[in-house]
């Protein structure tokens, strides 16, 4: 029988200041992510107090409270007692209003959280299919290179285009998703897409063709698997709709704005967007790729150890667009191998903790945690719950996933797409990546584990409610 969660979403709301006081909530793996009118309102200290709250953390304009992975079952007890179905989009005039009650200024900071938000709005809805996409492929390709299926049987081109298909079309996905967030016409985004994707487009790039367009020269790139033409294709998409939609009565509207944005869009993308994104992620990819060979060790340590501390802040999200352009130029990634040992060490730190301490209650909230680090690759309870809080875990943590950089950076691995780290999905990694991923992700285990264990816990850092 599912479990009633009507009594903790009651006590959310009403600690965030009432059903009121919400003026967005959409949920994330673990989060609820308010967007509030009045932050004043909000009494974080109660909000954390909540048995089965793990966290409040606020970032982005955003009040996030962690939940953990029954996060969506939480969410629906919320709409239940506020009477109000959530999740969609904020109308202009409401978040104009909400920039104004939280202060917010065209500040460094601000900057930064916003574009943070951004991609993990764009990114975020997508991260199921990716990471199911990402396995499939990561198991055609194991299966292949140790000879238990060969890959020129149709069965193996069948597993392949399973978990291919997604990233060979990546734009069109994101297209959708970046729509819904810079508040364009979502099939008109994926109508872009489509157009950049579009086979005979792709033959011309193959064969080297000289293409142009009304006699204005196009220089093609390959748009299948990319990442940042796309969104920005979609993001002028949204300003010039919403100068059209100015321009023409709305009883015509719907016939002349998408004719009009199509063929201006398109051909700007073609012939401006495309080729200037392309300089742009080639430029940072060559500077990482640079980096991490004339470099390894630095980079590796750096990348693993601060790579837990992005997580905290949600600034992980912003290296999500360069790893996925990392993989469409070079066929595969080498920022996120540096940092296979982050789930693996956060539950390092929760069985170390768990192994130590005699409070029922402690090891009550490490079991979850382990478990949900391990099998689901969700580190939020581990950190949140247990590491972070006691502080010490956490840096031995950061240390162990540093050092597991370094071995993996060292050995100069790349994986050719993005997947949840979990130990259901180490041996598909271990095929990609070989043994060095096995070797960082027993230090990242079995490393922080016993030194938290020795000499990052004990129960006197627990403190008694």
């Amino acid at each position: 029988m599912a479990k009633d969660y009507t009594k903790l979403a009651s006590q959310i709301v009403e600690q965030v200041g009432g059903k009121e006081n919400i003026k967005s909530l959409v949920h994330c793996m673990t989060r609820l992510r308010f967007r509030l009118d009045d932050t004043q309102k909000v009494n974080v200290e109660k909000l954390e107090q909540i048995e089965g709250v793990i966290k409040v953390i606020i970032s982005g304009g955003q009040h996030q409270v962690v939940i953990g992975t029954h996060v969506d079952e939480v969410m629906k007890a919320v709409e239940k007692v506020t009477g109000t179905t959530y999740g969609g989009q904020i109308n202009e005039k409401e978040e104009e209003q909400i920039k104004k009650t939280l202060g917010e200024r065209l500040s460094p900071k601000n900057i930064v959280n916003t574009f943070i938000d951004t991609v993990s709005g764009i990114f975020m809805p997508l991260m199921g299919v990716m990471a199911a996409a990402a396995l499939i492929k990561a198991i055609a390709i194991t299966c292949s290179t140790f000879g238990w299926l060969s890959d020129q049987s149709t069965t193996y081109t069948i597993l392949y285009a399973i978990g291919d298909g997604f990233f060979y079309f990546m734009p069109m996905f994101l297209a959708f998703t970046a729509a819904k967030k810079f508040k364009a016409d979502a099939f008109l985004a994926v109508g872009i897409a489509a157009a950049m994707v579009y086979p005979t487009l792709s033959a011309l790039f193959g064969e080297g063709a000289e293409v142009t367009f009304l006699g204005i020269p196009v220089v093609l790139i390959s748009y299948t698997s990319s990442v940042l033409p796309i969104l920005v294709a979609v993001y002028a998409q949204s300003k010039l709709e919403k100068a059209l939609n100015k321009v023409f009565p709305k009883v015509i509207r719907g016939i002349f704005v998408p004719v009009i944005t199509l063929l201006i869009i398109v051909p700007v993308s073609l012939i401006v967007i495309g080729p200037v994104t392309d300089v742009i992620g080639t430029a940072i990819g060559t500077a990482f790729a640079w980096l991490i060979e004339a470099f390894p060790a630095v980079a590796g340590f750096a990348l693993g150890i601060l790579w837990p501390i992005m997580i905290i802040f949600g600034f992980h999200w912003g290296l999500i667009p360069v790893v996925m352009n990392n993989i469409a130029l070079y066929g595969g990634d080498m920022i996120l191998p540096c940092t296979i040992a982050t789930n693996f060490a956060m539950a390092g730190a929760a069985v170390g903790i768990w192994l130590k301490t005699k409070k029922t209650s402690v090891k009550n909230i490490a079991v979850p945690a382990i478990l949900s680090a391990l099998l689901g690759g969700v580190t939020e309870p581990a950190i949140y719950g247990l590491n972070l809080k006691y502080k010490r875990p956490f840096f031995i943590a950061c240390l162990c996933t540093g050092i597991a950089g370094i071995i993996v950076a060292g050995a100069g691995v790349m994986f050719p797409s993005v997947m949840t780290t979990s130990i259901l999905t180490l041996p598909a990694l271990a095929g990609l990546g070989g043994i060095t991923v096995i070797i960082a992700s027993a230090i990242g285990f079995f490393g922080t584990a016993v030194l938290t264990y020795f000499i990052g816990f004990n129960d006197n850092m627990v403190k008694e409610e």
